[in-house]
């Protein structure tokens, strides 16, 4: 059974024999049933489905900081929003395989962080206990105290954690505690970007490498 929302013009919603109607990001979108493949699947399409599930549990970890780091790029009013950007980014841009041609998301490609202000330079990170130090490069361009440092952190298959506008961004150098390295029992990824808090926008992340 299928509903007509706001008379005529509104959006269909349900089930009439093979068609399935339904609102995705604010748009209608109305199909058919999908048909069962009959044949065996191809060596190509068994890899892709292996991508593409490498790529959802990837992305079921960081999703919460793709939110806010893609939401300068995604097109304004479209269905694609900041997660499906990051989720094609991670499959063209980052997916590689292995020495056993089993497919894994390099780390050190990933952008988790997107927009147009100036990435940190001359970014180092080192481990004190369960905090981490961080130093850049001062931008002479953000000494204003809009600009702030973020920083993203995860251990693959584990945890992530993601901490907005720490200190700003002129002073060179902090320290961040998390409580993620307290119980961490394998490498701990760290990224670094920018973010302007009065206008909202961001620079691209920097791959800083593994602590732990």
């Amino acid at each position: 059974m299928a509903i007509q929302k706001d008379g005529p013009n509104g959006a269909f919603i349900g089930k009439v024999g093979s068609v399935f109607g339904y609102v995705m990001n604010g748009q209608n979108i109305i199909r058919g049933a999908r048909k069962k493949k009959k044949r065996k699947p191809s060596e190509a399409e068994l890899l892709n489905r292996k991508k593409m599930k490498v790529a959802g549990e990837f992305m079921s970890m960081i999703y919460h900081a793709v939110r806010y780091g893609y939401k300068d790029i995604a097109p304004k009013g479209s269905r694609v929003g900041p997660v499906q950007m990051a989720q094609s980014h991670v499959l063209k841009e980052c997916m590689e395989l292995n020495d056993r041609q089993e497919p894994f998301v390099n780390p050190e490609k990933l952008l988790v962080f997107r927009g147009k202000l100036s990435s940190p330079q001359e970014c180092v990170v080192e481990q004190d206990g369960d905090s981490l130090k961080f130093r850049w490069r001062i931008n002479s361009a953000y000494n204003d105290s809009s600009y702030k440092f973020n920083v993203f952190i995860y251990e693959i298959g584990v945890e992530a954690d993601i901490k907005i506008a720490i200190v700003d961004a002129n002073l060179g150098q902090c320290t961040v505690p998390f409580p993620l390295l307290k119980k961490s029992k394998s490498p701990v990824h760290v990224y670094a970007g920018f973010v302007d808090v009065f206008e909202g926008v961001l620079s691209d992340s920097v791959y800083l490498g593994v602590v732990g």
